[in-house]
């Protein structure tokens, strides 16, 4: 038996590695004109371009391993089919379950591999890689101006340009907002202007025409200055030709493990209570302004009924009823400012745990697509990379689509994480045993087949058992 199991993963050892660098091929070929894009417009060094390649080909690996996976099964096992090897084995009194008895312990190492590097290597491959990327973003800046897009990535300014020659380096309808004093905001506007690199392009140089300032009044902060001006120079500086690196401790969720991930969860949900709590206080306080916001000589501790039929019927002073009215409405603005935290909180929850789910979800796909790929395989019974590939692609699709379908459900609440990110690999598990049961004991898929495959593996068993008691 251990022959046969080192013979049928070594079936699939080739076809797998095969799929897994045409599937990072694909992956590649879509990043590719990113990178060139970064090249000709920022002018970076091959090391740094290496870098680039190499941090962002942990995502494309997570993703790439389970459809090798499917890709390279179905290939595997379509071989084996087509040349009846399977049939041999068959007869040979071997169950398609123990054949693929080797290739389902296969995936399930992978799978334990690829939540590994789910949580200890991705995350930090993609906190590094976006970090490379902001930098690469923030070097030479004024070469990616474009008409009407806003320009955040000089320090301090905010830069809107509406036209723009890049020949000629002529602009029109500027607008620069100016934050770099905080205590101090401007915003200049300007109807025509050029603009240029200083000499070691480290500085933006806008000389600007027709225009005007507008900013606070230092005097009287109720009002604010309005200069006008035929002509000015403004200097922007923080637009370096120089490829600097930084450092930062912030991480997004796709950039944390699965256990800091539930640490932040824990706490956020810990604080969502809270707000219940303050929001069931704040209605609580809402229906008494309504119906027990009445003379100080009331007793505090009376039941909501008394109250009503206490007071039901009487003029109050036009102070107490005015005194309600605006208790009510800090009451209610209590609650609106409560309820808008509780939907943010429990958004950032739902988007916190779908990323958890994800970091399992994806790699039990190996799983999933391993038992959907050999009877699928075993049915169609064709060889090549082409069928082989062609089907796991038509999968894939349809898995990818199930987890970005179920993703933007659950940012809206409508399922669950948990149902958003393994609905897809449950519905593949399933098929793929209903398709297992169906080749291996060689019973069409239908309900009648079913049906009379029961009766006469059960059904008929118990009849012939009643018949010989008799």
């Amino acid at each position: 038996m251990g022959r046969l199991n080192r013979y049928i993963l070594r079936e699939h050892h080739g076809p797998f590695w095969l799929s897994l660098i045409v599937v990072l091929l694909v992956l590649v070929t879509d990043f590719i004109p990113d990178v060139v894009r970064m090249v000709v417009s920022k002018g970076l060094s091959t090391w740094i371009i290496a870098q680039v390649f190499v941090l962002n080909l942990a995502w494309m690996t997570a993703l790439a391993v389970p459809m090798a996976v499917l890709s390279g099964t179905l290939m595997a096992f379509g071989r084996l089919s087509a040349d009846s090897e399977t049939l041999a084995m068959k007869a040979a009194g071997m169950s398609l379950y123990r054949l693929i008895a080797p290739i389902l312990v296969a995936a399930a190492i992978l799978a334990v591999a690829l939540v590994v590097f789910n949580n200890e290597v991705l995350p930090d491959a993609n906190h590094k890689a976006r970090q490379l990327m902001s930098d690469i973003k923030r070097k030479r800046p004024t070469l990616d101006l474009r008409p009407n897009v806003m320009e955040d990535r000089i320090p301090g300014y905010h830069l809107l340009i509406k036209e723009l020659d890049p020949r000629s380096s002529d602009i029109a309808d500027i607008t620069i907002f100016d934050h770099k004093n905080r205590a101090a905001l401007r915003t200049v506007v300007a109807k025509t202007g050029t603009m240029r690199n200083s000499d070691d392009g480290n500085t933006l140089i806008l000389e600007l025409h027709d225009g005007e300032i507008h900013e606070p009044d230092p005097g009287d902060r109720q009002k604010y200055r309005r200069t006008a001006f035929q002509s000015q120079t403004f200097y922007l500086g923080g637009v370096g030709d120089e490829f600097t690196r930084s450092e930062s401790s912030y991480r997004t969720d796709r950039e944390k493990s699965a256990a800091q991930m539930r640490e932040d969860v824990e706490a956020w949900t810990a604080t969502l209570q809270s707000r219940w709590r303050t929001l069931n206080h704040a209605c609580s306080t809402m229906i008494a302004a309504y119906f027990l916001e009445l003379p100080d000589s009331l007793n505090p501790d009376v039941s909501l009924p008394i109250a009503r039929a206490s007071f039901q019927g009487t003029r109050h002073p036009r102070h107490i009823l005015e005194r309600a009215r605006d208790r009510v409405n800090r009451v209610n603005s209590i609650i609106e400012r409560e309820t808008a935290a509780i939907r943010n909180q429990q958004r950032l929850i739902n988007q916190h745990l779908i990323e958890i789910y994800k970091k399992y979800s994806i790699p039990v796909a190996c799983l999933s697509f391993a038992l959907i790929a050999c009877p699928l395989a075993a049915r169609s019974r064709r060889r090549g990379i082409g069928s082989g590939l062609g089907i796991s692609l038509g999968l894939f699709l349809v898995y990818w689509a199930f987890l970005i379908g179920g993703e933007d459900l659950a940012d809206r609440g409508i399922v669950t994480p948990f149902t958003a990110m393994w609905s897809a690999d449950i519905l593949i598990a399933v098929i793929g045993l209903a398709l297992l049961w169906s080749v291996a004991n060689e019973v069409p898929l239908s309900p009648r087949a079913v049906w009379h495959w029961i009766r006469r593996h059960i059904g008929g068993g118990t009849g012939s058992t009643k018949e010989t008691g008799r």
